[in-house]
């Protein structure tokens, strides 16, 4: 069930690619548990281990750094999955990298205002 979400919501926000069908059966699955766990344990870095360690790390140049993090993450994820898997660079794989990083940055926002009540020093951060 969670597989055909990440194919449905990539197609949905990347477009259909039908010249390459391994985007289905391969990449879209991967990449997307892939970035939900980087999602995940940055959020955790940064909400409750730097955000209960010391007052250093709670200003919002801070959480954009994290956030800036995470997208460039996840679109090297998205870009060299789909790269191993299809073995050739196409115009759709940049479109896809990058649709894979604004997903990332939504659900990084979403998880940050989930996250920040269970922090000491970052409770007021993103906004």
């Amino acid at each position: 069930m969670l597989l055909t979400i990440f194919s449905g919501l990539y197609e949905l926000i990347s477009g259909a690619n039908p010249d390459v069908p391994n985007y289905i059966d391969d990449v879209y699955d991967t990449v997307g548990q892939i970035t939900l766990i980087m999602v995940f344990v940055l959020i955790l870095i940064f909400f409750l281990a730097l955000g209960r360690w010391k007052p250093i790390f709670h200003k919002l140049g801070h959480w954009l750094i994290t956030l800036i993090l995470t997208m460039g993450l996840s679109f090297i994820i998205a870009f060299v999955t789909a790269k191993d898997d299809i073995g050739e660079i196409d115009s759709y794989m940049y479109r896809f990298s990058l649709m894979n990083a604004i997903f990332a940055a939504v659900v990084f926002i979403l998880l940050s205002l989930v996250f920040k009540p269970m922090s000491v020093f970052s409770k007021r951060t993103p906004f």
